[in-house]
């Protein structure tokens, strides 16, 4: 028990960042207490590393943009405290420690934030079977994260760490993986009770990356088998997840859906055989994934406003192209566009952030916040990195091309962690730039708090 104790402590940052991804996924977008405080035990964590290994081409980009955010608070507000300049700086600060840990902390950090995903999803269906057979006021699944988009792209990246952890070899881990598996249908069934259509879509897009980067290694019938492997896991997952949602929501007796969960529960506990099986018998996976495009066919019935919903974000998008001109150099300020949208002729949208990341980070910041972000994007597809990593950042861009993960705290960092990658094309830090930088960044957090305290 001391030795493992002693361990946990050798690797402090690596807990570090762990509970740091635990307090965001509960904060939403965030609030500037909680962020400062946050950020300054990162930065004291962060002030005694010796060195670093950090990709410059993502890390720089990123406080750009964070300094652009505050630089559009400070001119529509006064101060750097109304906005979220502050509270995203977060994501190079964590983006920075990640380049001082070795490879395998960042094997096990990944690990954590499965485990964290399967938490959060496990207790999304827990919630949502209460309110269904205790209450009968069941909706769709929102879980910890208090929105069913936002509970929907977090599993879905969570689902993508999943398969990049379980697809390395790591021999000595194996127990770890093996354990990790049974993650995998907990994190379909509970992104199924999300209808989050825009969740689905984004899965979709990474899963066709990842047979993308099979055909280019593989032949075209290892290919088949591949994709079909995997469209059938998803198929049963997220079939049992809508079950148990219109067992729970569109039935007169919510209570029929506890049996359905137990069915889970046994589907849980197969799922490493079902695996095997599937590899086994590669024709009987082709055929259950067919049935997956019935199971897509309900949620899109299930959900009959999604259509209308999508012209409605297509909408949103354009009005919020008509304030890209208003001030390119710092935007037109942090909550200002849903102002704005109130008093102009276009619809009322009534929500605070355009559904696409890019318009709005452009309106809000200003074009210099927008290119960053797009230097980003750039930037990772050309480290070329490995086939799961690149299919769950696809699947998070195209999300925040038509809704606004990027801003929920939680969900960025969670992808930070399963794509960052900061060894890859990085530059060696030493002490002293490392301290340097957190110092910095502390200064700002000690500041962002003070006016906090100031304005209230």
């Amino acid at each position: 028990m001391a030795h493992s104790i002693e361990e946990l402590i050798d690797h402090y940052l690596v807990v570090c960042i762990c509970l740091a991804l635990f307090i965001l996924t509960w904060i939403d977008v965030g609030n500037i207490p909680i962020t400062a405080m946050l950020g300054l035990i990162l930065c004291g964590a962060g002030m005694v590393q010796r060195g670093a290994l950090v990709d410059l081409g993502i890390l720089i980009p990123l406080i750009i943009y964070n300094l652009a955010g505050m630089a559009s608070s400070y001119a529509v507000y006064g101060n750097i405290a109304e906005g979220y300049g502050v509270m995203q700086s977060l994501f190079p600060i964590l983006y920075l420690l990640m380049a001082c840990l070795k490879s395998k902390e960042i094997h096990w950090l990944r690990q954590f934030s499965v485990l964290w995903a399967g938490i959060v999803a496990a207790a999304g269906m827990g919630r949502f079977v209460w309110r269904a057979v205790v209450l009968e006021s069941a909706r769709r699944l929102d879980g910890w994260l208090g929105n069913a988009n936002a509970m929907g792209i977090f599993l879905v990246t969570g689902w993508f760490v999943l398969m990049h952890c379980v697809s390395e070899e790591e021999g000595e881990e194996n127990y770890i993986e093996d354990f990790l598996i049974y993650i995998e249908p907990v994190l379909l069934t509970a992104l199924a009770m999300t209808l989050s259509l825009g969740s689905f879509a984004a899965m979709a897009a990474g899963i066709l990356i990842l047979i993308i980067e099979k055909k280019r290694r593989c032949s075209y019938k290892d290919t088949w088998q591949y994709g079909c492997q995997i469209l059938a896991k998803a198929s049963l997952g997220v079939g049992t997840g809508v079950l148990i949602y219109l067992g729970g929501v569109r039935t007169a007796v919510p209570w029929i859906c506890l049996p359905l969960v137990l069915y889970s529960l046994v589907m849980i506990r197969s799922w490493k055989k079902f695996g095997i099986f599937l590899s086994a018998y590669p024709l009987t996976a082709a055929v259950i994934s067919a049935f997956g495009l019935a199971v897509a066919s309900g949620i899109i019935l299930i959900r009959q406003s999604s259509a209308a919903t999508f012209t409605e974000r297509l909408e949103m998008m354009g009005n919020g192209l008509k304030y890209l001109t208003r001030n390119p150099l710092l935007g037109v300020g942090p909550y200002q566009w849903r102002l704005l949208n109130l008093s102009d002729g276009d619809k009322y949208f009534n929500t605070w952030h355009i559904h696409n990341v890019l318009i709005h980070a452009g309106v809000e910041f200003g074009w210099i916040a927008m290119a960053m972000l797009i230097l980003i994007v750039i930037r990772f597809y050309r480290k070329k990195a490995e086939p799961w990593t690149k299919a769950g950042f696809t699947a998070f861009f195209f999300h925040n091309m038509i809704d606004t993960s990027f801003f929920y705290l939680g969900i960025t960092a969670l992808n930070l962690i399963a794509a960052g990658n900061p060894h890859k094309g990085g530059k060696r830090a030493d002490g002293f730039v490392l301290k340097l930088v957190f110092a910095v960044f502390a200064l700002m957090y000690i500041f962002a708090l003070y006016e906090y305290i100031w304005m209230s």
